[in-house]
């Protein structure tokens, strides 16, 4: 899109899905906040609709009357304040971010909040990069949390990390079919697989399909995760899991979101690129990976079958 000149034109064209990244320690409303803000602020700084006119009528009635146009002063922005507020702009987020993590948030302003709606419904698998750090415990496994354990991590290696963390995403794997309620060794199970992924039909059932270490370097290292109905505190969770199960502690000590479907980091818009017009160049992009993946908004996988009935106690 070329440079913007018009603010009513711009305002017409904010309708659609942007990307950006949130980052840590932000909240989610505050990202949107400050977009709305940084349009309105942007809007108000260009050409916009010329002031409207009014007719007057001067003279004494007992002579002949002057007819003139003149400006409106009850249009002036500096009467009825500036042209674009915050109530002239709808947005919403696909998925939720935690306060802590940070990463690829996609936002849908005006017409584009049915897109995220529909992103959310599909489900789409997310990518992050959980960072980590062995020899302490924290009782809300974050490295905010009061330390309640330490210790050794001197006999932990690469291979040792290697082997759990291929464990761990088999026992996800594992548990994702027996949700299904079918044998593992039947053609059922072979043909839901062949599907694609499988989603729980559950919401809020946290499913891993991948997982690897890509960093090490003691005590530090870092997870790449793939899952789907994730939250931040999960995450951490398999933090301190992987601790335990190489008989040490760890806590997490951050969450980045890297790519979520189709949109990954090189899409997303960093703070400082929070204007009108990135933003107008960005919902063109987005636009366009949308049209190229027409089955982006589409469930990606099948989708489990419930093993109980929404009667049944749990």
């Amino acid at each position: 899109m070329g440079k913007v000149r018009n603010a009513v034109n711009a305002y017409k064209a904010l309708n659609g899905l942007i990307c950006v990244y949130k980052p840590a320690c932000v909240p989610v409303r505050q990202v949107q906040h400050t977009l709305i803000t940084n349009l309105c602020r942007d809007l108000n700084a260009l050409p916009s609709r010329p002031q409207e006119q009014r007719v007057e009528i001067v003279g004494a009635t007992n002579a002949p009357l002057t007819v003139k146009v003149v400006p409106n002063l009850a249009d002036d922005p500096l009467v009825c304040g500036p042209r674009y507020i915050h109530d002239d702009f709808r947005c919403s987020w696909a998925s939720h971010l935690g306060l802590f993590t940070s990463g690829v948030l996609l936002l849908g302003i005006n017409d584009g909040t049915r897109l995220t709606y529909y992103i959310n419904s599909a489900r789409l698998t997310r990518a992050y990069k959980v960072h980590g750090q062995f020899g302490k415990a924290t009782d809300t496994y974050f490295w905010n949390g009061k330390t309640v354990e330490r210790a050794t991590f001197g006999h932990i290696t690469r291979q040792k990390i290697d082997g759990v963390v291929a464990h761990m995403q088999a026992a996800h794997q594992k548990t994702m079919f027996q949700l299904t309620g079918l044998h593992m060794d039947s053609q059922s199970t072979y043909e839901l697989a062949s599907q694609g992924l499988i989603r729980p039909v559950d919401n809020k059932l946290p499913v891993i399909y991948g997982m690897k270490c890509i960093h090490f370097q003691p005590p530090h290292f870092t997870l790449e995760i793939q899952s789907v109905n994730e939250y931040d505190k999960y995450l951490w969770t398999i933090i301190h899991d992987l601790g335990i199960q190489l008989k040490t502690v760890a806590h997490c000590t951050g969450v980045q979101c890297i790519r979520q479907g189709k949109f990954d980091v090189e899409l997303s818009l960093l703070r400082k690129h929070w204007q009108l017009e990135h933003i107008l160049n960005n919902m063109d992009r987005c636009h366009q990976l949308i049209e190229e993946h027409g089955e982006l908004l589409k469930p990606e996988s099948a989708t489990l079958k419930p093993l109980r009935s929404n009667n049944e106690v749990l």
